[in-house]
């Protein structure tokens, strides 16, 4: 198709071939920021990184008093708690970098309560073979037992709350079960020192006592520390010793309670 104007000056022809393809504009903006490209019009910086931690990245929109809030907890497997458990007898990598990846309470629960029936059985026993090599009747003490509940699970409760409610006062920003599998996996390396300390030598069993606190006390520290970091204060100058002298007297409870006894002959 051809068009023509006409001036008194000059004289113009426009020739159009209906058969070429038009010309389309592109928004290239929008093209840049749907492939992910920045534009100068979406330069804005991206908020900071948040890590998550504990309970508040695990709990999602359920309530606590729903089922599902506590299932999650739950959704671990063996392999999860056996490396989780090796991560707090043999602390040489961070735990929890692994834990607050996927938040359990099964270890948490779990390793104290095995802990619990590990030192009670571990203790009667050597108390049996103590009285039957000085030929007196042995008769179970059920209270020790009771006392095993009441001081591993206190300890695990109200330490881990402790520290808990520190550090989130002081800016740490700690999950609260974090800090109580924290203390509930630092209790691991108790099992095979009560199993032991059943051998009747009792510089054995003192050094067993010490491995038991240097493994599980260091685990702890490191812990608290690596949670303490995360605020600008200085607050792991005092709550880390206090907390190192709460462990010892703990340490010190389940020597002269589970592990002292002497064969008499």
């Amino acid at each position: 198709m051809s068009r023509e104007q006409s001036n008194p000056n000059y004289n113009i022809v426009v020739d159009v071939d209906d058969d070429e393809p038009t010309l389309e504009f592109q928004d290239f903006a929008t093209t840049n920021a749907q492939q992910g490209r920045m534009t100068p019009g979406n330069a804005s910086a991206p908020p900071p990184y948040q890590p998550p931690s504990g309970a508040d990245a695990a709990g999602g929109s359920h309530s606590m008093w729903q089922a599902e809030y506590w299932a999650q907890y739950f959704n671990v497997d063996s392999r999860d708690v056996v490396q989780r458990t090796y991560l707090a007898v043999v602390p040489k990598d961070s735990f929890l970098d692994v834990y607050n990846a996927n938040p359990d309470l099964w270890g948490t629960f779990w390793i104290p309560t095995s802990v619990i029936f590990a030192m009670f059985v571990t203790a009667s026993l050597s108390q049996g073979i103590t009285e039957a090599l000085a030929g007196h009747p042995h008769e179970y003490d059920f209270t020790m037992l009771t006392f095993a509940v009441f001081t591993i699970y206190m300890y695990v409760l109200v330490v881990g709350a402790v520290v808990y409610g520190a550090t989130k006062y002081f800016g740490s920003h700690p999950g609260l079960m974090e800090c109580f599998s924290v203390y509930g996996y630092a209790m691991a390396v108790w099992i095979p020192v009560s199993v032991l300390c059943v051998l009747p030598f009792n510089w054995f069993r003192w050094a067993m006592v010490a491995v038991g606190f240097a493994s599980s006390g260091f685990f702890i520290m490191r812990s608290v520390n690596q949670i303490v970091s995360r605020s600008n204060g200085s607050l792991h100058k005092a709550i880390i010793p206090l907390l190192l002298v709460a462990h010892a007297l703990l340490v010190v409870v389940f020597k002269f309670k589970f592990f002292s006894y002497s064969v008499s002959t």
